[in-house]
């Protein structure tokens, strides 16, 4: 059974492969005592996944000597992508490497796991328990270790047990479905007028659960502008778009909605904002 929807091969680079970087052995499956789970401690991810692990891996390689330690990572789209895999053992849990086997969460910063990483994680546990041959427990990576990591959202989610295959399977409203081609939701040009400073507006969504959004931020005025996305609730300390004077520019994010339907935007500078909707789970 293959557990990964995007193998090694669609984002190594030559000079940067794990093989190259590591005499690791295969992962020995009789040993693995806990499954841990991590994150990367960045503001936030690069969508564009493929980039994303490259640029940990060449990090990896030049700054420690060695390769990318997790086994597999999961995007905020819910798909699953080979790093060390079942090949090698992992060198993310210094002193727990040979008991462990690891899947690293590309979420933003604090964030928790949305509803379509919690399902791959799932699956994924229910993999790695599979080839065990016994329910080892999901752990965070500050269980074996003095660090943050893997996040407060993703280490509130593993206390509450969200990552158990034994939960109920989702109902279909929890299945990721692509928008194409993506509908816009929002334009301020049309809707609104250019956002003021400092101005936060609701945004109708028709949809409910969470939605994948392309925000693009078109002609920022002033410096250190930034915009928020959110659902329900006050508005959370993170940046989804960073933009400065003239610029226009864009960035993806899973953003829940809120229960009349909408979500929330913010923006720091004077500004006009385009939303359109790619996904929805």
């Amino acid at each position: 059974m293959n557990p990964y929807d995007r193998e090694r091969t669609t984002w190594e680079q030559p000079g940067y492969t794990i093989g190259e970087h590591t005499n690791s052995p295969p992962v020995n499956w009789s040993n693995i005592d806990n499954i841990v789970l991590h994150y990367t401690a960045d503001k936030k991810a690069n969508p564009d996944t493929a980039q994303y692990l490259a640029n940990i891996q060449r990090s990896y390689v030049n700054g420690r000597g060695y390769s990318i330690g997790y086994s597999v990572a999961v995007d905020q789209t819910g798909l699953s992508w080979e790093l060390r895999g079942t090949d090698y053992t992992p060198a993310a849990n210094k002193g727990f490497n040979n008991v462990t086997w690891v899947i690293l969460c590309l979420v933003d910063w604090q964030d928790p796991c949305n509803l379509a990483m919690i399902e791959t994680v799932r699956r994924l546990v229910k993999f790695a328990r599979t080839q065990i041959g016994r329910d080892v427990p999901v752990i965070g990576h500050r269980d074996l270790a003095a660090t943050q990591c893997p996040g407060n959202g993703i280490y509130a989610q593993i206390e509450e047990k969200v990552f158990e295959p034994v939960n109920p399977e989702p109902s279909p409203e929890y299945e990721v479905k692509l928008i194409d081609p993506p509908t816009r939701i929002y334009d301020s040009r049309k809707q609104g007028g250019r956002f003021k400073d400092g101005e936060a507006r609701k945004v109708s969504t028709g949809k409910k659960g969470a939605v994948f959004v392309n925000v693009t931020i078109v002609g920022g005025s002033g410096e250190g502008g930034f915009a928020t996305v959110w659902g329900n609730g006050a508005m959370p300390d993170v940046s989804n778009v960073n933009y400065s004077h003239g610029q226009t520019i864009a960035n993806s994010a899973w953003v829940p909605v809120a229960p009349d339907g909408t979500i929330q935007i913010y923006c720091y500078r004077s500004c006009d904002v385009l939303i359109d909707l790619q996904a929805t789970v």
